[in-house]
């Protein structure tokens, strides 16, 4: 990247942060080292019993009033599921999979929301805290009744996630600017009570995380955008930049902290990178997704190994001239062991497809989009694709029987992981 500063905000209340590098104000020593360079090539396959003891798959009921449209993004929390969609309603289901109710508060009036851009459940009492993508939070009750809203902190940012911890609010952002003559792209997370009550904040500016290009007389802009990705585990959040070599952690009292360093060694990233030195999946460096997923014992993890990914799967697609382009995708995933110290890379269970191999119940390969509020793994797929991939392996008998209680126009099947 052409340059890397950090900044800070100071308000009345502000403890101030900032930091000179990608390591904590603190100064304290990570808690580990993830070695990825000894890691590389010593890929298997791993089995899903060695991180969970359980896993349900679970039919949502449909009928005229549960029908849910594209999934977003799925919570669970005191036995019911809570599923987003791209109609930004909010459907209920218990455990089991019947359907409760939906919620929704679309419009422009005070107590009402524009869109979706993610939302919390509180465990306590079922309140929905829903993140509109102008950054306010809007809350409610169990009932769907308003509480309040809470104004977004920075009215020039974008926020993508939020979590609630303790009695303040965690906010991962980003914020894009042209100066002179490229896009900045400012990324942070900001813990904070209120607008003059900021805890702690982290701050990493960008300069090189576009592309433009001329397409049949017009201007194509691409870009790299990477925000922080907030999890909770337990009494703590962690999250990671992709800028940065380190996994952070913030703690009950709204301190950030270093926990882990990533130890890239010899596939480290280039300085001075560009779009296409990022995005050429032919060379030999690696960098992390900033998408991740934590249980008692393990990180889950996703690596772009580039050239040293050693099953790419190969996508083909339409690019924006009308032209064919095969893509490769060369993504791997990770588990690092927490207790021991060590990482490992998942190969494939089945070819093209990633994730752990499900050993549990002999169903699909399985990795986790979503956590619930208990640190349950959990993703879904559609009925249609179900279906379709029993008749291509009718001999997998756990698929044979799950597609013959759906048809296509179901809605999806959740599947929750117990995590060990």
């Amino acid at each position: 990247m052409k340059q890397i500063q950090w900044s800070g905000i100071l308000t009345a209340t502000l403890i101030l942060f900032v930091a000179a590098s990608c390591g904590s104000e603190s100064g304290k020593a990570a808690k580990g080292v993830i070695d990825v360079e000894s890691a590389v090539g010593k890929g298997r396959v791993v089995n899903l019993s060695e991180i969970a003891s359980d896993i349900r798959y679970i039919p949502l009921e449909t009928n005229a009033e549960s029908v849910i449209g594209n999934v977003w993004n799925v919570k669970f929390s005191k036995g019911k599921i809570y599923v987003s969609d791209n109609k930004y309603t909010i459907s209920i289901f218990t455990e089991e999979g019947k359907f409760i109710k939906k919620f929704s508060r679309v419009g422009r009036g005070p107590e009402e929301y524009v869109n979706i851009s993610t939302f919390n459940i509180n465990d306590s009492n079922g309140e929905i805290d829903i993140l509109e993508r102008t950054g306010r939070i809007i809350r409610y009750d169990s009932e769907g009744n308003f509480i309040e809203v809470i104004n977004k902190l920075n009215q020039k940012t974008r926020p993508q996630s939020f979590v609630k911890i303790s009695d303040f609010i965690v906010s991962g952002w980003y914020q894009t600017s042209r100066l002179e003559g490229e896009m900045e792209f400012k990324y942070g997370v900001t813990v904070y009570v209120d607008s003059l009550n900021i805890l702690s904040e982290k701050i990493i500016t960008n300069l090189s995380s576009m592309k433009t290009q001329q397409v049949d007389g017009g201007m194509a802009v691409y870009m790299r955008i990477d925000p922080p990705y907030l999890i909770k585990h337990k009494d703590e959040v962690k999250f990671m930049m992709a800028e940065c070599d380190t996994i952070f952690g913030i703690d009950s009292k709204g301190q950030i902290s270093d926990k882990y360093v990533i130890g890239y060694g010899k596939y480290h990233s280039p300085k001075d990178m560009d779009y296409d030195t990022h995005t050429n999946n032919e060379s030999n460096f690696v960098s992390l997704s900033t998408a991740f997923s934590e249980t008692d014992r393990f990180l889950l993890l996703i690596f772009n190994l580039r050239a040293m990914a050693p099953e790419p799967i190969e996508r083909t697609s339409k690019g924006l001239d009308g032209k064919e382009n095969i893509t490769k995708n060369t993504n791997v995933y990770a588990i690092f062991d927490k207790k021991k110290g060590n990482l490992t890379f998942l190969n494939q269970p089945e070819k093209g497809s990633m994730g752990f191999k499900e050993d549990i119940k002999g169903g699909f390969p399985f990795w986790p989009r979503f956590t619930g509020n208990n640190g349950e793994l959990i993703n879904f797929r559609n009925a249609l694709d179900i279906i379709m991939q029993a008749e291509e392996n009718p001999e997998n008998k756990f698929a044979v029987e799950l597609a013959s209680k759906l048809t296509e126009n179901d809605n999806p099947v959740i599947v929750i992981v117990t995590a060990k």
